[in-house]
């Protein structure tokens, strides 16, 4: 998993190696609360190299928008596939999180 950190932003940009499955969103949860902690207030999560999310993978996307709401923080999903957007439409996710297109930042 990789993570970029931009201070003078207070964002974190992650970017899961593989699937959301149990073990990688377990990873990138235990991330995402460090972060949560160093008052970071904006959290994307770049899905290019994500095919897949299992239900415990939902999960985890769905416990860290709650956490970052109730910090007034904002989620931002980047480069997801056609059918992990059709995953969080079905979800009825995307009215909560922020789906985007571009990148990591240069």
């Amino acid at each position: 998993m990789l993570v970029s950190r931009d201070e003078a932003k207070r964002a974190i940009y992650i970017m899961p190696d593989r699937d959301l499955v149990a073990d990688e969103s377990e990873a990138m949860r235990r991330e995402l609360r460090e972060c949560m902690r160093q008052n970071m207030e904006t959290f994307v999560i770049d899905l290019a190299r994500v095919r897949t999310i299992d239900p415990f993978g939902l999960y985890i996307l769905i416990e860290l928008y709650e956490w970052i709401r109730k910090s007034e923080g904002e989620l931002i999903i980047e480069n997801a596939s056609r059918d992990l957007k059709k995953l969080f439409r079905l979800m009825r996710m995307d009215g909560r999180l922020t789906i985007s297109r571009t990148g990591w930042p240069s």
